[in-house]
């Protein structure tokens, strides 16, 4: 039976050790299990927001077991913290953003996605992401944000990266922006506490903020590469050739996952509380969910790539094609 684990903290992920691949066999789940039919131990490094809740659907649907994989979930801050726990092996796969993976590779980490996760919204008002500032704070716009403290989850990533962009279109000063790092749940906090004065945030701290009265400034995603994925499922060069079995079965299982996400919502938020025990019902209920389906939409992330040379976070060209799989 395939056995389901509540998020740790993100310190005790780096005391796990991945475990082996199974043999060739005539079927899938011969395969996946190889000649003892044990199921292979898996652990995947996830971010403690909502669109994690799909990964629980894909393990409670039988996805993952019905290939011989029994999945440990560990969780991190952000997707930077969880790229050096996968290329030392002690976690087998992750999801991090386009941005800490590019610069993972231009670092000459041997980083490769396997899967689409998550992606901010094509269209449509809103956005999954935003940037919030408090009411009455004069912070209305993106060109506002300049001068300001703003908070992202991780410094010269993603958020950083998405409102600089949003920021010099609307016409204000991205360099003038002093970011600072803190974590989702902490920034609530923060921004009532007027210890920074915008929040960069996902759902759900995204809907709750705006619940309380705060105001979006910016759609930092929509307004810099629209529909960018914000999520991308990876693992190391290194699990890649040694044990190609085990990511073939793993890419099957969290496809399978993606497709049943996308076409069942209510199934994703029914499994919120595993990823965010304290978030009210009617909240979870309310929030917007990310876009999932498989495409890797290599056009955005090449743009990407293109904002991050411009930025200075990249001294040479994004090496997308090393980072993504063959077409």
């Amino acid at each position: 039976m395939n056995r389901r684990f509540i998020p740790a903290l993100a310190a005790s992920m780096l005391a796990l050790a991945a475990c082996g691949g199974g043999d060739d066999g005539d079927s899938p789940d011969a395969a996946a299990t190889g000649d003892s039919g044990e199921l292979r131990e898996v652990t995947v490094g996830m971010l403690p927001i909502m669109p994690t809740a799909a990964l629980y659907a894909g393990i409670e649907e039988g996805f993952f077991e019905d290939r011989g994989i029994e999945v440990t979930v560990e969780t991190g801050q952000g997707g930077a913290a969880l790229l050096p726990a996968v290329m030392a092996g002690q976690i087998d796969f992750a999801t991090s953003n386009p941005v800490s993976l590019l610069q993972a590779r231009g670092e000459g980490l041997d980083v490769r996605v396997i899967a689409h996760w998550t992606s901010a919204l094509s269209e449509g008002e809103g956005d999954i992401n935003g940037v919030v500032a408090a009411a009455g704070s004069g912070i209305e716009s993106a060109a506002d944000l300049e001068g300001k403290r703003v908070a992202v989850n991780t410094l010269n990533g993603m958020g950083g990266l998405t409102i600089s962009e949003s920021v010099r279109q609307d016409g204000g000063d991205p360099e003038s922006i002093q970011f600072v790092e803190l974590p989702f749940p902490d920034m609530p906090a923060a921004l009532e506490g007027g210890n920074v004065d915008a929040v960069w945030v996902p759902e759900p701290f995204l809907s709750g903020l705006q619940a309380a009265g705060n105001v979006v400034a910016s759609y930092s995603s929509k307004e810099s590469v629209t529909g960018h994925p914000t999520q991308l499922f990876f693992t190391s060069g290194q699990l890649v050739e040694s044990d190609p079995q085990l990511v073939e079965d793993f890419t099957a299982a969290v496809e399978e996952t993606l497709e049943f996400a996308d076409a069942n919502p209510d199934a994703v938020k029914a499994q919120i509380p595993e990823v965010l025990p304290q978030l009210p019902p009617e909240v979870a209920e309310s929030v917007r969910l990310e876009e999932f389906g498989t495409d890797l939409r290599r056009d955005q992330i090449e743009q990407l790539g293109e904002l991050m040379v411009e930025e200075g976070l990249l001294e040479e060209d994004a090496d997308v094609d090393g980072l993504l799989p063959e077409e």
